[in-house]
C-alpha cells in the first residue's frame, strides 16, 4: 500500500512539468502561405517556463535549411515573434526515415495572465511548397 501512494504522490509531482503541441502536415508538405497555429491554456501565470520549436521531417525533405518565423500570442495580449533558420543537419533515426530537430524558443518566461497562448508558425521559404515534413509542434517546460 505505501508503495502504490509513493507511487500516486511521485506521478503528481512530476506530471504538468511539461506540455506540448503538434500540428501534422496531411501528406507530409507544408503549403507556403498555410501557417500551423498552435493553441495552449495557461492555467498557472508567474510560472517560468523554457520553449521548443520541435519539427519531425523525413529523409525526403530536400532541403539543409528552413527559414520560419514564431510569433507567440500571450493571454495579456503581447505579441513577441521569433526568426529562426532550422538547419536540418541532424542525425537520423536508427531507420534513416526521419529525423527531429528542437530549437530554443525561450527561456525562463512566464505568463503574466491566465488564458489562451497562441503560436503561429510562419513557412518563409522561397519555395511554394515543403515536402517531407511530419510535424512541427511547441514544447513548454517549466523551468529549473
Amino acid at each position: 500500500m505505501r508503495y502504490i501512494a509513493l507511487f500516486i504522490l511521485t506521478a503528481g509531482c512530476s506530471s504538468g512539468s511539461t506540455i506540448e503541441s503538434f500540428h501534422n502536415f496531411p501528406g507530409q508538405k507544408w503549403q507556403r502561405f498555410e501557417n500551423p497555429l498552435i493553441n495552449f491554456d495557461i492555467e498557472h501565470p508567474n510560472t517560468f517556463y523554457d520553449m521548443w520549436l520541435e519539427l519531425h521531417y523525413t529523409s525526403s525533405f530536400d532541403t539543409d535549411n528552413l527559414p520560419v518565423t514564431v510569433i507567440m500570442y500571450t493571454p495579456s495580449g503581447e505579441i513577441r515573434s521569433r526568426d529562426i533558420i532550422l538547419k536540418l543537419n541532424v542525425e537520423k533515426d536508427k531507420h534513416g526515415e526521419s529525423g527531429k530537430l528542437r530549437v530554443p524558443l525561450r527561456k525562463e518566461f512566464a505568463f503574466s495572465e491566465k488564458g489562451d497562448c497562441k503560436f503561429e508558425i510562419e513557412n518563409r521559404s522561397q519555395k511554394i511548397e515543403a515536402s517531407g515534413l511530419i510535424s512541427i509542434g511547441i514544447i513548454m517546460e517549466k523551468s529549473q
